[in-house]
């Protein structure tokens, strides 16, 4: 009796010993890939670290810290009063032009943001990135402040304390290598590094006393770039670009951000041109073709308003034989407003393609940092009248002879494959990936577009976008302007690149959804139900899902092994 009551029993213990052996070995899996991309992830900027200690032993990072938060509070300060001389000799032209432009739409409004008991919560170096063109340094701050909006035409009253806004921002700083860490005050203290003159500056970032065009980056660090959270991910400058590294060949000196500044001042003039429904703003970098089809295109009375830029980066670049031509994705939301009406749009998520062109055969130069608003002849800054011609040396600006200018500003969805159509391939193409642009922002809003496809919002598919969004911290908001943008046909931001296919973006969700080492239930149902709308089958995406975690798991482990 005993031994057919062991005989039944033993198949049920054997079972149960496999399933705890199995979750257990499931469990370790999860924790080598999160340990593994974290030890990866430390091994990298140690690299980056280490690059920059060795062409300056004196830099700190916990005095880079401190200088970087008390930076924060003066650029918030300035954003609050409309008055930017505090913290014009560290930011650059493009942030520059970005806040002026948010000012000038708040005046036509006549309304005016305030921020008040600004306290910092966490101020973290979250990357660092080292090459031959700059040093980078990109700081997650979290912090709180009393937002609110007054109306400038109305007699002010008394009223309750706005409540607390939490907010997360990255702000990248860059330099020139081999500049020395100061022991005396510099940029972000007000203070011009090469005399030591107290800066007074306005528009323009020329020291008053020496004339050095302090935030050129050759002598502090400066303020290049601000991301909030949702958009933010970090990837490495040395990014694999198709065309960069060939380009690289003959202008050594072309890097990446001084592209993507120079992009920023062109879309932050590209706004002003809107609001003012007058070309002017663009006349000296824009070339004159694209300037004749602004005016006879563009100019629709409207402009946009609670504009926020987030991704801004290089995709090719291509050798010609007259110019030479960048393409640049920028992603950004804004909402639309009629100039006659004063009749406002929902709120719209957009992407367009800039195309710049330059002279086949100038070379870059790196010594005049992120001075997009300057002749590159004379060195004079640009005035405000917005001339075509420097006034001093009287050189063209805007016909690519010395830099960059504007060719083209197109939507993103006249340049990719329609959704409903049948050209997204299904084979894993591992040469797409390289140089693909998927921030968090594409990936979500594409999924938004091809859930609610057939017009329906499915209760169902609503709840595993919110699942998701709560996994990746992105803000609900986000999420909830997202649906609402597809719903009033103002959701542009299809696809993470223009030869999207649906392998590559569902290896990269595969992969997002393994960073904590496992894919959850209602994950794993959400990637199901993006399969579906390709026709790719369950059993296809559980197999990328076992391959991805193998690949994740060897790296993690292999990572580990080299620190022991």
């Amino acid at each position: 009796m005993f031994t057919l009551i062991v005989i039944i029993s033993l198949p049920f213990f054997l079972y149960t010993a496999y399933e705890t052996q199995k979750k257990i070995q499931q469990k370790k899996t999860s924790e080598t890939i999160v340990r593994g991309i974290k030890k990866q992830n430390e091994n990298k900027q140690s690299i980056q670290y280490n690059k920059i200690k060795a062409l300056d032993p004196d830099f700190d990072i916990a005095q880079i810290t401190a200088r970087v938060e008390h930076a924060f509070f003066i650029i918030k300060q300035a954003w609050a009063t409309h008055e930017m001389a505090s913290a014009r000799g560290f930011i650059t032209e493009g942030i520059y032009q970005r806040y002026a432009i948010q000012f000038n739409i708040q005046k036509q409004l006549k309304r005016h943001r305030t921020l008040d008991d600004i306290f910092i919560h966490d101020c973290e170096l979250v990357g660092i990135e080292a090459d031959t063109c700059f040093e980078t340094l990109h700081f997650k701050i979290s912090s709180r402040a009393r937002q609110s909006t007054i109306k400038t035409d109305v007699a002010q009253q008394s009223h309750k304390l706005a409540p607390f806004t939490n907010t997360v921002e990255y702000l990248t700083y860059i330099r020139l290598p081999g500049v020395k860490t100061r022991s005396n005050p510099g940029l972000l203290e007000g203070i011009c590094p090469n005399c030591g003159a107290t800066l007074l500056l306005s528009k323009f970032e020329q020291c008053q006393a020496c004339h050095s065009l302090v935030t050129s980056g050759e002598y502090d660090w400066i303020l290049a770039k601000i991301t909030q959270e949702a958009e933010w991910r970090f990837q490495n400058a040395k990014r694999q670009i198709k065309g960069v590294a060939d380009y690289q060949v003959v202008d050594p000196a072309f890097n990446l951000p001084v592209i993507e500044d120079r992009v920023s001042v062109l879309f932050w003039r590209l706004q002003k041109a809107w609001l003012t429904q007058k070309s002017d703003p663009i006349l000296s970098i824009a070339h004159p073709d694209y300037i004749d089809y602004f005016n006879q295109n563009e100019l629709n009375n409207y402009y946009f308003d609670h504009i926020e830029l987030g991704l801004c980066e290089v995709t090719s670049i291509e050798f010609g034989n007259e110019f030479d031509k960048v393409f640049v994705l920028v992603k950004w939301k804004g909402t639309k407003v009629c100039l006659n009406t004063n009749i406002r749009q929902a709120p719209g998520y957009y992407a367009h393609y800039l195309t710049l062109l330059r002279k086949t055969g100038v070379t870059s130069d790196t010594t005049k940092g992120l001075h997009s608003l300057h002749c590159f002849s004379c060195g004079a800054p640009q005035t405000e009248s917005d001339d075509e011609c420097c006034q001093y040396c009287h050189t063209r600006f805007n016909h690519g002879d010395l830099n960059w200018v504007l060719k083209d500003f197109s939507p993103h969805i006249n340049q990719i494959m329609t959704l409903k159509g049948k050209s997204f391939s299904i084979e894993p193409n591992q040469d797409k990936m390289k140089g693909k642009i998927f921030d968090p922002i594409s990936l979500l809003s594409g999924l938004v577009l091809i859930l609610f496809a057939d017009g329906k919002t499915h209760p169902s598919e609503l709840a595993l976008l919110n699942e998701f969004v709560k996994k990746r911290r992105i803000p609900q908001h986000v999420l909830d302007e997202i649906i609402l943008a597809e719903k009033n046909a103002t959701l542009k931001m299809l696809a993470p690149d223009e030869a999207l296919d649906a392998s590559t973006w569902l290896l990269k969700m595969i992969e997002m959804c393994l960073m904590d080492g496992e894919i959850s239930k209602k994950e794993r149902e959400l990637l199901l139900l993006f399969g579906k709308k390709f026709n790719i089958l369950a059993i296809d995406i559980d197999i990328r899902i076992k391959e991805t975690r193998s690949k994740l798991y060897l790296g993690g482990k292999l990572a580990l092994t080299e620190d022991k």
